[in-house]
């Protein structure tokens, strides 16, 4: 039972490289009207994950204390896509450890809910694996 536990907690096969994820954005937004306005590394501790990945990692890092695994780096990214056309603000903030995408915030701006709905079906396809953690910015 122990054994399952700490494979539950240590291995995780549904992710997304860390390196490809800004590539993977531009793609997914290159046949719309966005455009990335900046890219540059966050503090981890600025993006939101789900309750599950803060509990998973924190149990991660108590085991890294523990000497039972190896926990990596821990860093973030934030991509801004800005159009022109509509005015709408797209901020990507990934959260990353070592080489593996563990999460992903959104921040969008002037969206209104039919385009919202259409660029969330979009994300949500590109990344089938993760639970976007979506923020209206004011």
């Amino acid at each position: 039972m122990v054994f399952l536990f700490y494979k539950f907690i240590t291995y995780d096969r549904n992710y997304s490289w860390s390196k490809e994820y800004s590539i993977e954005l531009q793609d997914n937004l290159s046949n719309s009207d966005f455009e990335i306005q900046s890219f540059h590394e966050i503090s981890p501790d600025s993006i939101k994950l789900t309750i599950e990945k803060r509990i998973r990692l924190k149990i991660q890092k108590a085991l890294t204390e523990l000497y039972l695994m190896n926990y990596g780096t821990e860093f973030g990214e934030k991509s801004v896509f800005y159009s022109s056309k509509t005015n709408q603000r797209l901020v990507f903030k990934a959260w990353c450890l070592s080489d593996h995408l563990v999460g992903i915030e959104i921040e969008y701006e002037n969206f209104d809910s039919s385009s919202l709905k259409k660029i969330k079906e979009r994300l949500v396809k590109q990344f089938p694996n993760y639970k976007i953690i979506w923020t209206k910015k004011q």
